[in-house]
């Protein structure tokens, strides 16, 4: 089904907030925010989340609480800017994920001329791609009846995705009455009282009383590399991370696979990635990405976008193509890693020694709970080709 629809958003949202109790709701920016906050007001919801971040951050979401319904209110630009998003739901999500894909057609609240059409409207089909990329369980709807009808009988042991045509109507209810840093206090307080978890961890130790006790890093010794990452990331309590394939760091990544008390995810681009470590932080995880530095470069607009506009942070462990040693064709472009570290006002650590890896990455968690920012962790070249 291509085409505009001929119903507003609007009427869709208010027949989803009808419907709608507990779950946790992550919106796409301008106007879907702004309507969502009028038809359903709660701490609940997580507002404005960046073009090819809505969904990435409720998968986030979705898979560090498995017991608490999800809910994805993207677009069709969102989707269409990162739709490898639909593969990691495919092989990863469960039944607490719903996506719902609003398709007007094109890019509407910054502008209504016909170049700022979205490929929707040049006939690509969500439906379609959405069943390419692994997703059983998914319909277009264009009416309310139809929408409500899919709400009320959706199958229980998958995730669902609806593809909603809307017109391109929009309704008027006013701005954001807040930054996105409070919105992501309010969020996150919200799931630390309903859920019982501990998010926020401003400082390690009252005022006044002995400095808490550093965690307990088993030696180095003789380990090769991927052996003190995987039990430094460990013994830090990092529980949740996502990678590509890396050289550098391939051995740490197959012992996290092979760890079943360990949620490691691979996924297909960087920026994916790191929105799931988002929306893992906002449920109470300690969440890392395992990325090269290129893979930093293709994260920018992910990182600036998200986790710098809510204040929300990430353990990078950023392989560092491009140092001394490196001999590859694409090497002199890695050169400018620190100066882009340093431009997104990302703070990070270079690791040269083996044994500072765990006290690094300690030392990063502990900066992170304090400034609420992403930081990188940068091993030299030759500390990660390090093999024993």
């Amino acid at each position: 089904m291509t085409g505009a629809g001929t119903v507003k958003r609007y009427a869709f949202l208010q027949a989803l907030a009808a419907r709608t109790e507990n779950q946790l709701v992550v919106t796409n920016l301008a106007n879907t925010a702004t309507e969502w906050l009028s038809v359903r007001p709660s701490d609940a919801n997580l507002y404005a989340a960046g073009m090819g971040m809505v969904t990435s951050y409720a998968l986030g979401l979705a898979l560090s609480l498995p017991k608490r319904e999800v809910i994805a209110l993207d677009g069709d630009g969102g989707i269409f800017f990162d739709p490898s998003v639909f593969g990691v739901i495919a092989a990863q999500a469960g039944a607490n994920l719903t996506v719902i894909v609003f398709d007007n057609g094109g890019y509407v609240s910054t502008g209504k001329l016909p170049a700022v059409g979205s490929l929707s409207s040049s006939g690509v089909d969500l439906e379609t791609l959405a069943r390419a990329y692994g997703i059983a369980n998914v319909v277009t709807v264009a009416d309310i009846d139809g929408f409500i009808g899919v709400l009320d009988k959706r199958i229980v042991n998958a995730p669902l995705v609806i593809v909603v045509r809307t017109s391109v109507e929009q309704q008027f209810v006013g701005a954001l009455p807040m930054d996105l840093k409070e919105n992501k206090y309010r969020f996150a307080r919200h799931i630390e009282q309903s859920q019982g978890v501990k998010i926020f961890k401003p400082s390690a130790k009252e005022h006044g009383a002995k400095p808490a006790a550093d965690p307990a890093l088993r030696e180095t010794g003789h380990s090769s590399l991927g052996q003190v990452l995987y039990e430094g990331l460990k013994e830090n309590g990092v529980n949740f991370a996502i990678g590509l394939p890396c050289s550098g760091f391939s051995s740490v990544q197959e012992l996290l696979l092979k760890d079943d008390g360990f949620d490691y995810v691979s996924v297909p681009h960087e920026g994916t990635g790191l929105g799931m470590c988002a929306g893992a932080w906002l449920s109470g995880r300690r969440p890392a990405a395992l990325i090269e530095n290129f893979g930093l470069f293709a994260s920018v607009y992910h990182l600036l976008r998200g986790h710098m506009s809510y204040g929300i942070p990430t353990l990078m462990l950023t392989e560092f193509r491009g140092d001394t040693g490196d001999q590859e064709f694409f090497a002199e472009s890695g050169e400018v890693t620190l100066d882009v570290l340093k431009a997104m006002r990302i703070n990070y650590r270079v690791v040269d020694q083996i044994d500072n890896l765990k006290p690094a990455i300690r030392d990063a968690l502990r900066w992170m709970d304090g400034c609420l920012r992403p930081f990188a962790l940068v091993p030299t070249f030759n500390l990660t080709r390090l093999k024993s």
